[in-house]
């Protein structure tokens, strides 16, 4: 949510000093450099970029401007399903959660996470594992193994928006060189058509606007998205993260507080229940569940 204040903080910055100088505002609008610069820069993300990423990228930026879903209390959310699940295997055996995580849409632990059933990809996760491990014949080296090669690859897929913007932000200063080339280029054909110094200045003004907008653009508008898009991957990648090592930890028969303990502990600062809280959030799932 910073970047609508970072925008307008670096817009009114620029421009304010602009005119500080002594330039009129009229003098940044030249429409025919947005055109080639945008339009160009649109077209080389198109042609990069798969359909699939294309489509990833459009959600990825409508994200940055809303609240993030990977928050403390639907981290709290997953610390104490992995407890409860784990804490029932414990008390009755691998195979009582199997109707649980063959169908966790429909089970009564899985039910009272709501904010865990939201995220579909991590609840898949959750359940994979839960009936490779119920399955007893995967060792601790190649459930961690397995494990780590799914997360490489969902961090590799929750970073292509930002790649792909961060490549598009390295572009623009380029083109605004191009969209200057262009201008410089139409200033010159207009020599001899007996124009005054003062139109060949304000000419050669108008083509150093794309310039100047390829360079404001890609380290004050694209670049900060880039870097928020890359944030969120990274967040987005702690869950799964924290549920890896809490199953580690329970197949190395820690109890269910330890193992979800070190899950909790590889989860951001910002995003991370303390220990209190998690300590609060079981007691009171246990006294729901007695009451139910």
């Amino acid at each position: 949510m910073n970047i609508p204040l970072g925008w307008l903080i670096a817009i009114v910055s620029g421009v304010l000093g602009f005119v500080w100088l002594g330039g009129r505002w009229e003098q940044l609008w030249v429409p025919e450099e947005f055109l080639v610069i945008f339009g160009a820069a649109f077209g080389t993300l198109i042609a990069a970029n798969k359909w699939r990423n294309l489509r990833n990228l459009f959600f990825a930026v409508g994200r940055i401007f809303v609240r993030s879903a990977n928050s403390r209390a639907a981290n709290l959310a997953l610390l104490c399903l992995m407890f409860e699940l784990l804490q029932k295997i414990k008390r009755e055996g691998p195979f009582s959660i199997e109707a649980d995580v063959v169908n966790p849409a429909a089970s009564a632990i899985f039910m009272r996470y709501p904010e865990v059933l939201r995220n579909h990809r991590l609840v898949e996760f959750i359940t994979d594992y839960f009936r490779m491990m119920m399955d007893g014949l995967v060792t601790l080296q190649q459930l961690d193994s397995v494990m780590e090669q799914e997360i490489e690859v969902l961090n590799q897929e929750a970073l292509e928006p930002s790649h792909s913007m961060m490549t598009l932000s390295d572009s623009l200063p380029a083109f605004g060189i191009v969209a200057a080339i262009i201008g410089v280029i139409h200033t010159l054909n207009s020599l001899g058509s007996g124009n005054s110094p003062v139109q060949i200045g304000a000419y050669i003004a108008s083509a150093l606007v794309g310039t100047l907008l390829g360079v404001f653009s890609a380290y004050a508008i694209f670049s900060p998205i880039a870097r928020t898009l890359e944030q969120i991957a990274d967040a987005e990648v702690k869950p799964f993260e924290a549920v890896r090592e809490i199953l580690i930890a329970n197949y190395s028969n820690f109890a269910p507080m330890t193992a979800v303990e070190y899950g909790r502990k590889v989860l951001y600062t910002d995003q991370r229940p303390s220990m209190m809280e998690l300590q609060s959030g079981i007691q009171t799932m246990t006294a729901n569940r007695a009451s139910s």
